[in-house]
């Protein structure tokens, strides 16, 4: 093709196309193979794609759920994607990869975090003490395991909850997990340190841990995912403060005024941002509406209560400024647990009704229409954007793999490949389709 088109606009052409085309195009020649599988046009075929689906809005939407098989006690993690729209159709089911453990099959991987077509695993998302397991893109069936990160603390005995993060670094061009860790020790003095930071980046393939000096001494590790915006994380934490008990002969903690505690993924810094006044003392939880930071105010359970009920939709139109924070509308929707919004304005949540039992819904604060969606039995946990791209197709210690037909090994399997990191044996399966 070189010969009748020139090497500039084979390029467009190749930016323009899908993920899966370009895959097959670098079986053509090795100039093309070279050339999709450099660093320079990953990123602009991404920033491509972006700036397409922002003008045909075609954008989706990752959608997560648990399922429990009551025949074998087993639980497993199901993956789709679905059309950011108000019809939300589904676009596609994900496959997560079959890995081998310490010779323990895990394809049951719930979901941290996305950011431009990757997706951080976990192998337990309700285990108190996890860590993630992999960075994964099934755009182009490729992983990334992770090194365990270091220890935190030694001592055993007492629980420790962790909250993690996922996030693009755009100033270095990398992603980052930011890992929180922290000791259920109520009795100790502010003076005795019990939450430990780390940061893994992907560029560096290894874990950072900060000292006990740069983190905040109400940073607490156990919360609800953190809400990634304007290249920071965000976390709703309480103040500390330490009394003495006369009673037990013991210092105690107890928590104060409510902020929102922040964390810069380029400088890696800590900050904070206010609350709105109004909500000061209110339940809240935080969330991404849009390219801004939003507070989801929840009220009381009571279906006797036709007024305060649902929760209310605050969102902060202009990044960091504590008087810009807006109501925008109430949700009458009875005791919901918001997943995330649609950039048509509809929002996405989990309803429970008086017989205990609950269901998925998309929810039109316009009409205050209620769509109901899911699968019965299931139970959706993550959901957030999501864009199909090349990230990771250079990366050096990116392994390819094939999603087994079969439970865990395809009967056509044509050979293993495997790798030894941090001591144990990893098997990648590859089938011959």
């Amino acid at each position: 093709m070189s010969d009748y088109l020139p090497e500039e606009i084979i390029h467009k052409i190749l930016l323009k196309l899908p993920v899966k085309t370009l895959i097959k195009s670098t079986l053509v020649c090795k100039s093309w193979k070279s050339l999709i599988k450099s660093s320079t046009f990953i990123q602009s075929h991404l920033r491509t794609t972006i700036d397409s689906n922002d003008q045909n809005d075609s954008h989706l939407l990752l959608l997560s759920a648990s399922s429990y098989n009551r025949r074998d006690e087993t639980s497993h993690q199901h993956h789709w994607l679905h059309w950011d729209s108000p019809e939300f159709g589904e676009y596609s089911m994900l496959s997560t990869p079959v890995i081998f453990l310490k010779n323990k099959p895990v394809s049951d991987l719930g979901v941290v975090g996305t950011s431009n077509g990757l997706v951080c695993l976990e192998v337990d998302q309700f285990y108190s003490d996890r860590s993630p397991t992999l960075i994964w893109n099934p755009s182009i069936r490729k992983v990334v395991m992770l090194p365990t990160p270091p220890v935190c603390f030694t001592s055993t005995k007492y629980d420790k909850y962790t909250t993690h993060g996922f996030g693009y670094d755009a100033h270095s061009n990398d992603y980052k997990i930011l890992r929180v860790v922290t000791l259920l020790d109520d009795h100790s003095d502010l003076s005795r340190f019990a939450t430990a930071v780390q940061v893994y980046s992907l560029a560096r393939g290894s874990w950072k841990s900060f000292s006990a000096s740069v983190i905040p001494v109400d940073l607490q590790g156990g919360s609800e995912r953190p809400a990634f915006v304007n290249g920071n994380f965000h976390t709703l934490e309480a103040r500390l403060s330490v009394y003495y008990n006369d009673h037990y002969e013991e210092h105690h903690k107890c928590g104060g005024d409510l902020f929102i505690g922040t964390f810069n993924l380029a400088t890696e810094e800590f900050g904070e941002i206010r609350r709105p006044e109004a909500l000061r003392e209110d339940r809240c939880s935080i969330s991404r509406y849009g390219d801004s930071l939003a507070l989801i105010k929840h009220y009381n359970y009571d279906f006797r209560d036709l007024v305060n009920r649902g929760c209310d939709i605050w969102v902060m139109k202009q990044y960091g400024v504590a008087e810009s924070w807006t109501y925008l509308f109430n949700i009458s929707v009875v005791q919901a647990s918001i997943y995330g919004f649609k950039r048509c304005g509809e929002v996405v949540l989990m309803e429970n009704n008086e017989r205990g039992r609950s269901r998925m819904i998309s929810f039109d604060p316009k009409t205050n229409q209620v769509k109901a969606f899911g699968i019965e039995d299931y139970i959706y946990y993550f959901m957030d954007s999501f864009v199909e791209s090349l990230v990771l197709l250079d990366h050096a210690n990116a392994i390819s793999y094939q999603v087994a037909r079969t439970k865990y090994i395809n009967l056509q399997l044509q050979y293993t490949l495997t790798s030894l990191l941090n001591g144990y044996v990893y098997i990648y399966i590859y089938s011959a389709s």
